[in-house]
């Protein structure tokens, strides 16, 4: 038996609407990737989703090594 519930799965996005989809769909069990391009906009997202669900936020700029 497949250890998901869904017998499918939300192929790999682009940025933009769909930057947090796999955090949306997480709870039902889809798998699903996202295409990191824009750093700039995935730390925006992930600022707010930070302060959304109460968890520590610590910025991460362009200076922080990789």
């Amino acid at each position: 038996m497949n250890k998901y519930f869904h017998e499918f799965y939300i192929p790999v996005l682009g940025i933009g609407f769909s930057l947090d989809t796999p955090i949306k769909v997480a709870k039902y069990n889809i798998p699903s990737v996202i295409s990191l391009i824009d750093d700039e906009l995935i730390e925006i997202v992930r600022e707010y989703h930070c302060k959304e669900y109460k968890l520590e936020y610590s910025k991460i700029t362009n200076k922080h090594n990789d």
